[in-house]
């Protein structure tokens, strides 16, 4: 595509670029007319089955007749590019609005942009069509403040089945339902969410969950109760109960149409208008605390979050298999079919390397996995009891491999070694660090490198050179239970000092509660962990000193059990092909990725 020209269209201007392509002011030789002309990236033309939604959804939106739509003229593929050719409008999108004015609009305004807006989405979710990114940027308005809502179907990106592959999030992180993150469902009620959410930026100048970081966006939508416009401005009070329930986590408790949603808008904005004093429940603003700590209802909204952050969500949804210890899944694997399954006609499957699995594990066509929980973001559950997290995804990925189905077994983390060396389960995948001490049972097969790190409340002083008489909690049967702590507390005795009050709990995300709440001065967990609890603490926690005593996560199997050479082929098939990279990125630990897979490492 050349500088001016693209088909019978001429390229003058370019209004916008996105994630979604550009956006150009062309004119149409055929049509003697100027139009606003999307084109979009070269890859999603060559991938059919988005080509198929894409001019599905096109001509639903172009179908549309309400007057809060941008009229569509006509969509194709140009030279490899699809486009959309849609009418021109004069005006800015709110986006930019709020962006030039560095805070809120005019609160009549808010509430006429959300009644058109909703108008366009009850017209398009009448034709079962759901936007999927209603946000300020996708809200246009004229300088005679009328809105149009744009951008309709083109949410999906290439291949996506709901929620897309690994890493990749659909819409804007600000403006999406909790159900989105969960599953990557969406339905009408997902637009009216994010219809809240940009009424809720409309009154207060700021988007309702702020966050620097992917794992806070998420947790704010997911576990954080609505924010309040009354904590920006107590006049904004008889708004509290409308954002509150347009942005339910529950679709079935928010308003199920666009026009409830504006409704109670509107009543909200002819409410009288209470005292505007500075008492009151609603009237405290946000200010930071400085000097000694205590527990407030921010840190309590922050410690739902970090407790929570199960509910964090997969970015590649894991199927969980339910089912007791007791039953045998090989067997009855076996008894379901004459024939064992096939690997090299799974999806995924690599036939040189499926064909090394251990002939019974791969007669069964399943990979049983003990796993324990939680321990974000290696492994955890969200809000739908999946178990999710790195070792997750990066297991389900060499079970695909492997031409084999993942089947996950929850349990004690003591209880996995001595259960794989039952042979009840296959490999244990829950952030094993390889010793010598467990080669003795079982073989490793190594995929990440994590040490020791502390954390603490911010505004503390407290360092793991000096722990001496703290308390610092540990989660129960990791290294810094058996090997860390004791070894200091032991130091801190022999010279003349207490020893470190060690507090152990049973589950890690108990632990991070309890260093939030101010019940232990400090907690000690592996790196990842401990990086991931402080990024969705939103500023309440911090790491204290470096990482110490790096060793290598494994992947425990039966000694001499073949099942290790499969999972390590398994593993350098996806380090060849970059996968393990994504996984590690898109969980924010790809600092400690391996260069190769070793078996027992640690002799």
């Amino acid at each position: 595509m050349d500088a001016t020209s693209f088909g019978h269209y001429q390229l003058r201007e370019l209004l916008g670029r996105g994630g979604m392509g550009e956006v150009y002011r062309a004119y149409d030789t055929r049509t003697d007319r100027v139009v606003a002309l999307k084109v979009l990236p070269p890859h999603m033309a060559e991938d059919s089955v988005f080509q198929q939604r894409f001019r599905r959804e096109s001509q639903a939106a172009a179908s549309l007749n309400d007057p809060h739509v941008v009229p569509i003229h006509g969509y194709g593929e140009i030279d490899g590019r699809l486009y959309l050719d849609m009418r021109l409008i004069d005006g800015k999108t709110l986006g930019d609005i709020l962006a030039e004015r560095e805070g809120p609009i005019d609160t009549t305004l808010a509430v006429e942009v959300v009644e058109q807006v909703a108008t366009a989405l009850d017209a398009a979710h009448q034709e079962h069509l759901i936007h999927r990114d209603v946000k300020p940027s996708n809200i246009l308005l004229t300088k005679q403040q009328f809105a149009y809502l744009i951008d309709f179907g083109l949410a999906r990106t290439a291949g996506e089945q709901g929620m897309t592959t690994a890493g990749n999030t659909l819409g804007t992180l600000a403006y999406m339902a909790p159900e989105r993150f969960d599953a990557g469902q969406s339905d009408p009620r997902s637009d009216i969410y994010a219809l809240a959410c940009v009424l809720y930026e409309s009154l207060t100048g700021s988007r309702p969950f702020p966050a620097d970081s992917l794992e806070q966006q998420i947790a704010g939508h997911m576990v954080q109760a609505p924010p309040r416009p009354s904590a920006f401005d107590p006049r904004l009070a008889a708004f509290d109960d409308v954002v509150a329930k347009g942005m339910a986590k529950k679709p079935a408790q928010r308003y199920q149409t666009g026009a409830e949603l504006a409704a109670a808008a509107r009543r909200a904005l002819n409410a009288p208008v209470r005292g505007s004093g500075r008492s009151g429940r609603h009237s405290a603003r946000r200010v930071p605390t400085h000097g000694g700590w205590r527990p407030s209802r921010t840190i309590v909204a922050v410690v739902s979050a970090v407790v929570l952050i199960a509910a964090v969500g997969t970015f590649g949804v894991v199927q969980w298999r339910s089912g007791s210890e007791q039953d045998d899944p090989r067997q009855a694997a076996v008894e379901d079919s004459t024939a064992p399954p096939d690997p090299s006609l799974r999806a995924g499957a690599v036939p040189s390397i499926a064909a090394t699995v251990p002939a019974d594990i791969r007669q069964s066509g399943r990979l049983v996995i003990g796993i324990n929980v939680p321990y974000a973001p290696n492994e955890f559950k969200d809000s739908q009891g999946n178990i999710v997290g790195f070792d997750v995804d990066l297991m389900n990925a060499i079970a695909r491999t492997l031409g084999l189905e993942a089947d996950y077994r929850e349990t004690a983390f003591a209880s996995i070694i001595p259960s794989v060396q039952a042979d009840n389960f296959d490999v244990g995948a829950s952030s094993f660090t390889d010793t010598a001490d467990r080669e003795q049972d079982v073989d490793f097969v190594t995929y990440f490198q994590a040490g020791n790190l502390w954390a603490r409340r911010a505004g503390t002083s407290v360092e793991p050179s000096a722990a001496c008489g703290l308390k610092v909690g540990v989660a129960q049967g990791g290294l810094q239970e058996t090997k860390e702590i004791p070894a200091k507390s032991d130091e801190c005795v022999a010279a003349g000092l207490s020893p470190i009050d060690m507090v152990v709990f049973t589950r890690q995300d108990d632990l991070t509660k309890a260093l939030v709440a101010g019940e232990v001065d400090a907690m000690s967990a592996d790196s990842p962990v401990t990086g991931f609890a402080v990024k969705l603490s939103a500023g309440v926690l911090e790491t204290a000193g470096e990482v110490t005593d790096s060793a290598f996560y494994g992947w425990p199997v039966a000694k001499g059990s073949g099942l290790a050479e499969s999972l390590k082929q398994g593993l350098e098939q996806l380090m060849k092909t970059g996968e393990y990279r994504t996984i590690a990125t898109q969980w924010g630990i790809e600092k400690g990725l391996i260069d190769a897979p070793v078996i027992n490492a640690a002799r």
